[in-house]
């Protein structure tokens, strides 16, 4: 009885205080006094994206582009740089009274775009300038009187690969120009090229052979020259692609399980793009949100008891540490080794291997440094 009469006394005391403080719309509702400073903050940002159509404008179908260094130059004669995020902006921090932020003091900045090795800016507006005013009352008490517009960025086009010394290597674009490539002492070689249908010639002791390579939004490296001659194989008649875009609708990772697309996988796992903070998963995304990897960085394998074509893929280096990591692969029938290969990986962009490994039973996927490698966009043939 003691203990309800105490609640019952607090309860009365509580009902009366909140009677005493009643209050009016005005009260619970105020009208902000617009003049005075915030104090906040926000970012002033700048968008890189990746112009897979190369036409210069941001449109339909481009890409966020994960880790390009962009400058500010500030009035006081500083320059501070930041790296885009997986959404493609460079953020920087502007208030005027946190004073520790990139930008703080009226004037006038300018922002520079400084693309990575091997690309190039599309829009023309890698340079940009913007006068800043204060203004009181806006979340960082200052604005932009001019804001950034997208710049695009697309990779320089190249058909490179690796031949024995001695070989000779021409090649013959969409408009019929031909030209020869320059072969290096280590046989590898390089050559510009444009979008569209290339032919490849390769000769070196009396053997020829001849690849069609089509050139999209990226690099191609090319399968070594077998150096055999000879007519190859026909290639099998039924043409996959996977994205692994269908496996998964959550954003954790899922293996690749064995029967998928008609294949077996080992150490494949495939996840979101922006599940994790690997700026080279965003960057090599080429199609849908879902990119595959090789778990662990340890090696994967895409093995059928039928013989399949693997056509090629696009591939990268997930993370920034592992800038220039080398991707090996390779290809059995049966027991007999049929096919190996080594290119470089970026996590700034991706290159597409267009392997033409014909009626092979095992590919393996692995890196010399047990570093993971973005995959996207696995092609291959099987037959009826």
């Amino acid at each position: 009885m003691l203990f309800s009469g105490v609640a019952a006394a607090a309860l009365g005391l509580a009902m009366a205080c909140g009677a005493a403080h009643a209050g009016t719309a005005d009260d619970y509702y105020p009208k902000r006094a617009w003049g005075s400073f915030e104090g906040g903050q926000m970012n002033t940002s700048l968008l890189v994206f990746r112009d897979l159509n190369r036409n210069g404008v941001y449109d339909m179908g481009d890409r966020p582009m994960s880790r390009v260094a962009v400058e500010l130059d500030k009035p006081n004669g500083s320059t501070i740089m930041r790296l885009t995020n997986a959404g493609g902006f460079a953020n920087f921090r502007m208030s005027v009274m946190q004073r520790d932020f990139e930008v703080v003091d009226p004037g006038h900045y300018a922002f520079r775009v400084v693309p990575p090795p091997g690309y190039s800016v599309t829009t023309g507006n890698a340079a940009q300038e913007s006068d800043y005013v204060v203004s009181p009352g806006s979340p960082g008490d200052m604005i932009a009187t001019r804001t950034t517009h997208p710049v695009g960025i697309a990779a320089d086009l190249t058909i490179s690969g690796a031949v024995a010394a001695g070989s000779s290597v021409s090649l013959t674009g969409p408009g019929g120009a031909s030209s020869v490539a320059k072969v290096g002492p280590d046989g590898r070689f390089s050559a510009a090229v444009t979008s569209g249908e290339w032919l490849v010639d390769f000769s070196a002791n009396g053997a020829t052979e001849r690849r069609h390579v089509v050139v999209g939004a990226a690099p191609v490296v090319i399968s070594a020259f077998s150096g055999k001659g000879g007519p190859a194989e026909a290639p099998l008649t039924i043409e996959h692609v996977v994205g692994f875009d269908d496996l998964m609708t959550s954003p954790g990772v899922f293996e690749v399980p064995s029967g998928y697309g008609g294949l077996d996988w080992y150490n494949l796992v495939a996840m979101h793009q922006r599940f994790t903070d690997g700026p080279g998963y965003v960057n090599t995304t080429m199609s849908g949100e879902f990119i595959a990897y090789n778990s662990s960085g340890h090696p994967a394998q895409v093995f059928s008891d039928k013989p399949f074509d693997f056509t090629g893929a696009y591939f990268g280096a997930g993370w920034d540490d592992a800038e220039g990591e080398t991707l090996i692969l390779k290809a059995w029938r049966g027991d007999q080794p049929a096919h190996e290969d080594q290119l470089v990986l970026s996590a700034n962009g991706l290159v597409y291997f267009a392997a033409d490994y014909r009626r092979i039973t095992r590919l393996e996927i692995r890196t010399q440094h047990y570093w993971q490698a973005a995959i996207d966009d696995f092609a291959y043939r099987t037959g009826p």
